[in-house]
């Protein structure tokens, strides 16, 4: 009985352990291979794979003992002649699903699938665990089983159970991460503008290269203590305003936001600061300290920025007309001003903006500079 109490314990410490590895591997993204190898060796599986896979591709992120011969065959080839497939797919995040009664069907053993793919590497059976599930894509863990091991013991069973949902959630969040990290690399590559991301309190969570080098010129910017201020007390005001309101939660996208001159010196014409608020839900922000409040674009009417005005234009369908008063908008100039500088009506001015808002989805001038940054940014989802 003792010893019984002991060898239960210590499989409480490796699962715990085990546990903790697979969250190691969210900060540490290389650490996944040494969790799929663990869970394989623990459930005393040949093999494991991490893919992910959609109606015309699959993606194996990571493998533990695959023959790189047939990893790179399955993913050329024969993951679209796998009668698996279907079943993978409608494996749910955190079920853990075996395939045993198709694998050892005549059917699945007379295809060429089970012949040229499955028997060169002996193996029995397979089992999965769903981790994520898209519109078109879904990710899982996959572990092979050899022909003497085909059954899986109720203790591997319930390890897999117990380590269901916290690859789930751990794979979610790295999916979450991944994400993050994609944006962040857009703003980074973000051409012609400077972009700072901020917190409520006009703290900078990001700064793309224009932007730091906005402020090391002292040109209407300026850190304090870590936080954005406008060389101006009273814009700098208007900007912790524009941010603290960017953090209420339950705000409609455009709702907010407002536009601003920044005084450069002597050196040229005002820069325009357009103020984006990212205000979110109440529970997404319940904890989100640092959770970004507000993005701030930095546009250099000198400068100019025809080419990401073009791309615009070119994919909400904008005649040449329109083009024209969308670039005054951006360039920080009313509609009176646009028809003034375009040498239009004041009247042919606002037709145009009504034709913008209707082919752009908006409805007034903050809400289209609010579609037109986040839409010419590289990379950015949704973009």
């Amino acid at each position: 009985m003792y010893d019984a109490v002991l060898a239960g314990g210590c499989a409480i410490a490796d699962d715990a352990d085990l546990i903790a590895a697979i969250y190691d591997a969210i900060i540490d993204p290389s650490r996944w291979d040494e969790v799929v190898k663990r869970i394989a060796e623990a459930t005393k599986s040949m093999s494991g794979v991490l893919l992910v896979q959609d109606t015309d591709a699959v993606q194996l992120s990571t493998t533990h003992n695959v023959d790189p011969y047939y990893a790179k065959g399955y993913v050329e080839f024969w993951h679209q002649h796998n009668p698996l497939r279907a079943l993978v797919a409608s494996t749910a995040p955190g079920e853990v699903q075996t395939y045993t009664r198709t694998t050892q069907s005549d059917a699945f053993r007379k295809s060429a699938f089970f012949n040229e793919f499955v028997c060169p590497q002996v193996w029995g059976d397979s089992l999965g665990i769903g981790l994520l599930h898209g519109p078109c894509s879904s990710g899982h863990l996959i572990l092979h089983r050899s022909p003497e091991a085909v059954w899986v013991e109720p203790q591997e069973w319930q390890l897999l159970k117990t380590l269901a949902p916290h690859l789930q959630r751990a794979a979610a969040i790295h999916s979450l991460l991944a994400r993050a990290r994609a944006t962040a690399n857009a703003l980074a590559m973000a051409t012609g503008f400077a972009v700072f991301l901020l917190s409520a309190t006009c703290r900078v969570l990001f700064a793309n290269a224009k932007a730091e080098e906005l402020v090391r010129a002292q040109k209407g910017f300026r850190y304090e203590r870590g936080r954005l201020a406008a060389v101006n007390p009273a814009l700098s005001q208007r900007l912790q305003a524009l941010a603290r309101a960017g953090s209420k939660p339950k705000l409609g996208e455009g709702e907010l936001g407002g536009t601003f001159e920044i005084d450069r010196g002597k050196n040229g014409p005002p820069l325009l600061a357009h103020v984006i608020p990212l205000a979110a839900s109440r529970a997404a922000a319940a904890f989100d300290i640092d959770r970004p409040a507000a993005a701030v674009f930095v546009v250099d009417p000198a400068a100019g920025f025809r080419a990401q005005i073009g791309r615009f234009a070119a994919r909400f369908g904008l005649t040449p007309a329109e083009t024209r008063v969308l670039g005054e908008i951006i360039g920080g100039n009313g509609l009176l001003a646009a028809a003034t500088k375009l040498k239009i009506t004041n009247k042919t001015a606002r037709c145009h903006a009504s034709r913008i808002f209707a082919k752009t989805g908006t409805t007034r001038q903050t809400e289209l500079i609010r579609r037109f940054f986040e839409s010419t940014l590289p990379g950015v989802p949704g973009a």
